[in-house]
Formats: C-alpha cells, sequence, structure tokens
C-alpha cells in the first residue's frame, strides 16, 4: 500500500528540527497571510474592493472587475469567506488547530488557485499556486492522522512511531497568539500593508532567536 511506503519516509522526516521549525513558520505565513487579506479586502467589513470599481455600470466593467463586484455586494456571502479565512488563519498560526486549519486551507486556497487562473490574474496564480504547494506540504506533515480519512492503518506501525517533541511545544502557540492580535490590530487599523506584514516577521524572527539561545533547553 502506497501510505505504507510515504508515512515511514515522513515520520523520518519529522524528527529533523529544521523541518519542525520551518513547519511552524510556513503555519505562521500562510495563516497571517489568509487574516491579513480577510480584512483588507473588505470581507469583514462589507466594503468594497477598488478593483470592483462601484462607479460604473456592472456590465462596463473587465469579467474580474465584475466576479469582486458581485462577490462584494452578496453580503452574507462575503462575511462568511472573510470569517472562515480568519477563522483558519488563527488555526494555523495558533498551532494548535493546524491540523484542522490545513484541511480547510487547502479546501479554500484550491477554490482562490482555480479563480485566479480562469480570470487571468496575471503573475497571481504563481502566488497562491506557492501557498497551495505550501498547505499541501502542512497536510502531508500531518497525514499519519490524516490518513484515517481514507484508509485503516497498521496499529502497530503508527504505535511505533514517535510524534516531534519541539514543534508541540507551548512556546509556539503563545508566539502565534502575539502574531495573531498583531496582524487582526494593524489590520482592522489600516496600517500600510508593508507595517502589517514587518510587524509579525520581527516577532517571528525575535521568537527564532529565544529559541535558538535557548535550543538545548526546548529540545
Amino acid at each position: 500500500m502506497l501510505l505504507n511506503f510515504i508515512l515511514p519516509i515522513i515520520q523520518t522526516a519529522k524528527q529533523q528540527v529544521w523541518l519542525q521549525i520551518f513547519t511552524i513558520y510556513v503555519r505562521y505565513l500562510i495563516g497571517g497571510a489568509f487574516v491579513i487579506a480577510a480584512i483588507g479586502m473588505g470581507k469583514i467589513s462589507g466594503e468594497a474592493m477598488p478593483i470592483a470599481d462601484m462607479s460604473k455600470p456592472i456590465q462596463d466593467l473587465h469579467p474580474l472587475q465584475q466576479f469582486f463586484r458581485v462577490m462584494a455586494i452578496s453580503g452574507l456571502y462575503w462575511h462568511f469567506i472573510g470569517w472562515s479565512q480568519i477563522a483558519c488563519g488563527a488555526m494555523l498560526m495558533l498551532q494548535r488547530w493546524a491540523k484542522l486549519g490545513a484541511v480547510i486551507f487547502f479546501v479554500m486556497m484550491l477554490n482562490i488557485f482555480l479563480i485566479t487562473l480562469s480570470f487571468d490574474f496575471r503573475g497571481t496564480p504563481i502566488i497562491t499556486g506557492l501557498m497551495l504547494l505550501a498547505c499541501t506540504y502542512l497536510l502531508l506533515w500531518d497525514l499519519k492522522e490524516l490518513q484515517y480519512v481514507i484508509a485503516s492503518p497498521n496499529p502497530a506501525l503508527v504505535a511505533s512511531w514517535k510524534e516531534p517533541a519541539l514543534i508541540q511545544k507551548p512556546f509556539w502557540a503563545w508566539v502565534g497568539v502575539l502574531m495573531l492580535i498583531s496582524v487582526l490590530v494593524l489590520a482592522y487599523l489600516r496600517f500600510d500593508t508593508a507595517l502589517q506584514l514587518l510587524v509579525p516577521f520581527l516577532e517571528g524572527f525575535i521568537a527564532f532567536l529565544v529559541y535558538w539561545v535557548n535550543r538545548k533547553r526546548f529540545r
């Protein structure tokens, strides 16, 4: 069975400390980006994006503009997408519910990726494609637990696998809380996008330095 071949490889890789750190920060990155996008695109406030150009008749707009006009005026659905993105982003950033967050993120990101392809967003499919790839990585990281959706694994084999200790430290969850609060506040107050990205980046960098200085204690 393919899973019996893939899973031991993944479990061996998960014992690598650098991969655990990489996974933690991938969750921070795509989770934070989802939260910033949800607020910045007006999905929570209900405001239409500039690209929707509310001053023109909808029939005079480019198909891409028509799409976002309809989405923006849908009301409940537009808000639902926004709050779903924030909930998903929070799950990833807080680490504890990252498995569920990755599943939800994958479904939403696949949908967004196909939209960017369908409406010819120029370079945007590259960004959404990379985010989809990052989410696929997170699903593979948690394949041990997610496999139960599609197969019944060998209990003896699963029991012998050790879960990586570093990635489960509460420290990373608290860093996620700090970063999430920063992202929410900066996005809500409409600070410059560069600042919204810079502040959580610095918080994450400082957290990594704290880990590096105390890495023996972490292990």
